[in-house]
């Protein structure tokens, strides 16, 4: 709590935000529709984003339906069924027919096998501006193999957004971009300070 309360101390403009969708909310970040990532995270996204930027995500929920109001398109995979439903759910209430959602299942204790699985090939092959690097980890954190094999998927002056990045420092000496940078903050529905990572290609 003392490094939330710094950091509020120190970016009072945060302090409504975190009042009103931090982790007293009642809300979750679907129903907020806002990404899980530090909230100056989502202040870049804000000004980045525009209607003709195509998304591609691993793992679905608020950040769905965040990048359906604002980008052209967003194609997003989920190993969660009853998850993805419940996103699907909220997108046709919201009316929202910009998304693919796609179901790819992985037992995510069998690390080992994410290399061949279905779950990790599941991104189209052709070129997206923004690609977000979330969704599930249990047992062996496998965002940094989501994040090497999307590289190959970014457009020119894309970028690729890596949530909770505070867990994989070894992907900022070892990547193909032009460069990074570190948004660490308060985020929606989070009890502390986190950070979100941005790399621009």
């Amino acid at each position: 709590m003392g490094r939330v309360l710094a950091h509020l101390a120190s970016h009072p403009q945060h302090i409504p935000s975190y009042l009103s969708s931090g982790p007293l909310s009642a809300k979750s970040p679907l129903e907020h529709e806002l990404p899980w990532f530090s909230l100056s995270a989502i202040h870049f996204l804000d000004s980045f984003l525009s209607k003709s930027m195509n998304v591609f995500e691993y793992g679905s929920g608020g950040s769905t339906v965040y990048f359906a109001s604002r980008a052209g398109s967003i194609t997003s995979t989920e190993d969660n069924k009853d998850w993805l439903e419940r996103v699907q759910t909220h997108l046709i209430a919201s009316g929202f027919a910009n998304v693919t959602l796609q179901y790819r299942p992985f037992h995510f204790h069998r690390a080992e096998q994410f290399d061949q699985s279905e779950y990790l090939r599941s991104i189209p092959d052709r070129v997206f501006d923004i690609i977000i690097i979330d969704g599930t980890e249990e047992n062996i954190p496998v965002r940094p193999t989501c994040f090497y094999h999307a590289e190959s998927r970014i457009a020119p002056g894309g970028i690729i957004v890596v949530d909770d990045s505070w867990r994989y420092p070894e992907l900022r000496s070892r990547n193909q971009a032009k460069s990074f940078r570190e948004f660490r903050s308060i985020g929606p529905c989070r009890p502390g300070v986190t950070s979100t990572d941005v790399y621009f290609y």
